[in-house]
C-alpha cells in the first residue's frame, strides 16, 4: 500500500464569548462574513407546530433587512441562522438590531409573514424523496420526520403562540456566533436570557430492516446508520459506482442523489436513489444491490480511497471551508454533538479499505430498498406500514356509488384507531391509533360533513373522505367525537382534496 502524502492541516478556530454568546472565527482576508445561529429548526418542532421557528424568523427579518449589504435568514432542521457580509462596522450594527428584534419580536405583521410562507411553499419543490423519506421512515411525524410536511403554523399559529417560541429558543444561552474574521470592536449581542439549552432527544423507530417498501415511482435507498469516516465513504464510493454504471454505461439515470441527516451524536439517515421510468426500476435494484454488495466484499480500490481523500484536502484549502470549520465548532456547541473534524482527520490520514467494507457490509444490514410494487427485490421482507401494530376492528364496505377510492384500498376501523390495507396484503399500509395522534385535518367542503385527514404520531396518514364509505357519515361524526380538539386544524390548500364530502 502506497503512504499518503502529508495530511493537511484543518483550519484553526478561535473560541471566544460576547454577552454571554460563544463566538467562533476564523483568519479570512475579504470582507467580514457573520452567521448568528440559534439551536432550533424543524427537528424541535410538534407536527402542529411545523413552521413555527420558520414563522419567528421571517417576523425578526421584517424590521432588520436591507439591500444595502449581503443578508439573509434560513431555517433548516437543527439550526436557525441570520447571516451578513459587509465591512465589520456593518456587520456589528446588523447583528445587533437582529438581536433587538428578537428580543421585541413584533407579531403586529403575522398574518402578511403567514401569507409569505404559504407563498414560499407554493413556489417551492420541497426536499427531494432522498432527504425527506429516510427521515420520515425512522421517525414518523415527529422531530426528523417533519422534513417533507406542510408549514401548519403558518395557518395556525396565533401571537401568543409565536411569542412563546421566540421566548423559549431565541436567548443567548441557545445562540452562537460564526464569523469569518476576529469580532468587530464594539461588538454587542444584546439577547434575552432563557431556559438551559436542551438536547435534540427523538429516538428513531426500530425497524425490522434489511426490508423492503414500495413508492409509487423512481428507486430510493434508506438506512440508519452509525455515521463514521469509513460510512461517509462508503457510501460515497457506492454512489460514484452506481453514476458510473447507471449513466455511463447503461444510460438509464442522469444522477444518483444522495442525502444524509445527523439525528444524535453518533447515527445518521442516508437516503440515496434517483428518479427513473417504472420499465427500468427493476435494473436499478439490482444494479444498487450488486455494487453494495461488491463493496462489502471487495472493499473501495486504492484509487477510490485516494480520490476521497484527494477532494476533502482540496476542500481544505479554501475559504468556504474554513467558515464551515467555524461553523461546525458552533453546531457541535449548540447540539452538544461532536464536530466532524475528527471525521475530517481520519480521511485525510488515509482510511484502512478493509474498515470502509466492513461499513458497506453494515450499509447493507441496514437498508430499506424503496421500489414500485413490480420491482421490490421479494427476497427482502417488506417494511412494516407502521412501527405500531395495526388495532383490531371492522372493515368498512366501500361505497357502491361516489367512491373515490381505489377499489383495493380497505379501511379497518376499530376502538382504538384506523388502520388501511391494499388487497389481500396483511401488512397495513398506514395505521393511525387515536392514543398517538399528531394531528387531525379538518377539509371543509361544500357537503354537510368535512373531509378528516388524520395524522399519526409514528408516522401513517389516513384521509376518511365521507362520500367513499358505506355509513362515512356516521363513521365521520363518530371519528370527530373520538378525536380531541387541541390535535385538530383548518386542512391548508396544499393537503385539501377539494372534493364533494
Amino acid at each position: 500500500m502506497l503512504t499518503p502524502p502529508a495530511s493537511p492541516s484543518l483550519p484553526e478556530v478561535h473560541r471566544t464569548e460576547i454577552d454571554g454568546v460563544p463566538v467562533f472565527w476564523t483568519d479570512q482576508p475579504g470582507r467580514l462574513t457573520a452567521s448568528l445561529l440559534f439551536g432550533v429548526g424543524l427537528a424541535r418542532e410538534t407536527f402542529l407546530e411545523t413552521g413555527i421557528t420558520h414563522l419567528v424568523e421571517h417576523l425578526a427579518m421584517r424590521g432588520v433587512r436591507t439591500s444595502r449589504y449581503e443578508n439573509n435568514a434560513t431555517t433548516e432542521v437543527l439550526h436557525t441562522s441570520f447571516d451578513v457580509t459587509s465591512t465589520p462596522e456593518a456587520v456589528a450594527e446588523h447583528l445587533r438590531r437582529v438581536c433587538d428584534s428578537l428580543a421585541h419580536l413584533d407579531t403586529g405583521p403575522l398574518k402578511l409573514e403567514r401569507g409569505v410562507l404559504l407563498a414560499e411553499e407554493r413556489g417551492s419543490q420541497g426536499p427531494g424523496v432522498t432527504a425527506w423519506l429516510p427521515s420520515a421512515l425512522w421517525f414518523g411525524n415527529r422531530a426528523f420526520g417533519l422534513t417533507g410536511n406542510v408549514q401548519l403554523a403558518a395557518v395556525n399559529a396565533g401571537p401568543a403562540q409565536v411569542h412563546a417560541w421566540g421566548a423559549r429558543w431565541f436567548h443567548r444561552r441557545n445562540a452562537a456566533l460564526v464569523l469569518s474574521g476576529p469580532p468587530p470592536a464594539g461588538l454587542r449581542l444584546p439577547l434575552p436570557d432563557g431556559p438551559p439549552r436542551q438536547p435534540v432527544a427523538a429516538e428513531p423507530f426500530d425497524l425490522p430492516t434489511p426490508a423492503h417498501a414500495v413508492i409509487p415511482n423512481g428507486v430510493v435507498g434508506c438506512a440508519l446508520v452509525e455515521w463514521t469516516a469509513e460510512m461517509a465513504c462508503a457510501a460515497g464510493v457506492l454512489i460514484h459506482r452506481l453514476t458510473d454504471r447507471l449513466r455511463h454505461l447503461e444510460g438509464l439515470v442522469y444522477d444518483v442523489a444522495f442525502d444524509h441527516q445527523i439525528v444524535d451524536a453518533r447515527r445518521a439517515v442516508l437516503g440515496f436513489g434517483t428518479d427513473v421510468p417504472d420499465k427500468h426500476a427493476g435494473r436499478v435494484v439490482e444494479a444498487i444491490r450488486a455494487e453494495l454488495a461488491e463493496l462489502g466484499r471487495g472493499g473501495p480500490t486504492r484509487e477510490e480511497l485516494a480520490a476521497d481523500r484527494a477532494g476533502l484536502a482540496e476542500e481544505v484549502a479554501e475559504r468556504e471551508f474554513a467558515q464551515y470549520r467555524a461553523f461546525d465548532a458552533a453546531m457541535s456547541e449548540l447540539t452538544g454533538w461532536p464536530s466532524a473534524a475528527a471525521h475530517q482527520r481520519r480521511v485525510l490520514a488515509g482510511l484502512d479499505p478493509a474498515v470502509v467494507a466492513a461499513a458497506a457490509r453494515d450499509l447493507a444490514g441496514r437498508l430499506v430498498l424503496c421500489a414500485p410494487e413490480r420491482h421490490v427485490p421479494r427476497d427482502l421482507p417488506e417494511l412494516p406500514g407502521s412501527p405500531l401494530p395495526a388495532p383490531p376492528g371492522r372493515e368498512v364496505k366501500r361505497a357502491l356509488v361516489g367512491s373515490t377510492s381505489p377499489r383495493a384500498h380497505r379501511l379497518v376501523v376499530g376502538d382504538d384507531g384506523l388502520s388501511t390495507y391494499f388487497g389481500q396484503n396483511g401488512s397495513p399500509a398506514a395505521v393511525v391509533r387515536f392514543d398517538d395522534l399528531a394531528g387531525v385535518g379538518i377539509e371543509h367542503t361544500d357537503g354537510r360533513l368535512p373531509i378528516l385527514h388524520l395524522f399519526g404520531g409514528h408516522g401513517g396518514a389516513i384521509t376518511v373522505r365521507p362520500g367513499d364509505w358505506r355509513g362515512g357519515r356516521t363513521l365521520v361524526r363518530d371519528l370527530r367525537a373520538r378525536v380531541d380538539p387541541a390535535v385538530c386544524f383548518e386542512t391548508p390548500e396544499s393537503m385539501r382534496m377539494f372534493e364533494q364530502s
